[in-house]
């Protein structure tokens, strides 16, 4: 699923993680009388709906540009756990190589064949696993990355319509204020 495409959503969509949907209001007049409410208290419950909307579109953002980084990132540990496995384990061959102990600083080292690796999970811990466990779970966690990518863009593209529906909400009560002044206006200027 593209960032970029506009998704259309199933009028009976309902957001799995929760996101609630804005309903469109087809006769402003009668929302506003069945509201019971001034129509500036209830275009400040709408500012107040689409600073929460923009707050989880800011979230989701963010969130979307970790795992956007995340994913080549355990695409690249697998590729070279399938690396050493083939030159350590399959071929049983010591491995000359050079590792980065800055960014501008590299060392090298001869790595020995042997039957297991360290990962970094994060949070300064480091465990040893065997290759065909390393392998495992980093495909487990790239496909959990992939997933939540993509239900972070659905969410993203659902907020996002949600938002529209807000602004063109807030748009129509806010011109129907400023028409019934007008009427008012002309009303006590007539009488």
């Amino acid at each position: 699923m593209s960032s970029s495409a506009a998704q259309e959503f199933d009028p009976n969509y309902v957001n799995p993680r929760g996101i609630p949907r804005v309903m469109f209001i087809e006769n402003v007049g009668e929302f506003v009388k069945t509201k019971g409410t001034t129509v500036d208290t209830i275009l400040r419950q709408f500012q107040e709906q689409y600073s929460k909307y923009k707050l989880m579109d800011h979230k989701l953002s963010q969130n979307k540009s970790q795992l956007a980084a995340k994913i080549p990132e355990i695409s690249k540990t697998i590729d070279t756990v399938t690396f050493l496995n083939a030159k350590l384990v399959v071929e049983a061959f010591a491995l000359t190589t050079h590792f980065g102990l800055t960014e501008t600083c590299f060392a090298e080292a001869t790595v020995s064949p042997q039957g297991t690796l360290h990962l970094w999970l994060g949070a300064n811990v480091l465990v040893e696993y065997t290759f065909q466990e390393a392998q495992a779970l980093l495909e487990k966690n790239l496909a959990a990355a992939k997933l939540n990518l993509s239900n972070t863009i659905e969410d993203l593209a659902w907020l996002r319509d949600q938002q529209t529906i807000l602004e063109v909400n807030t748009a129509r009560v806010y011109n129907f204020d400023v028409e019934q002044r007008r009427n008012a206006s002309k009303a006590g200027t007539t009488a």
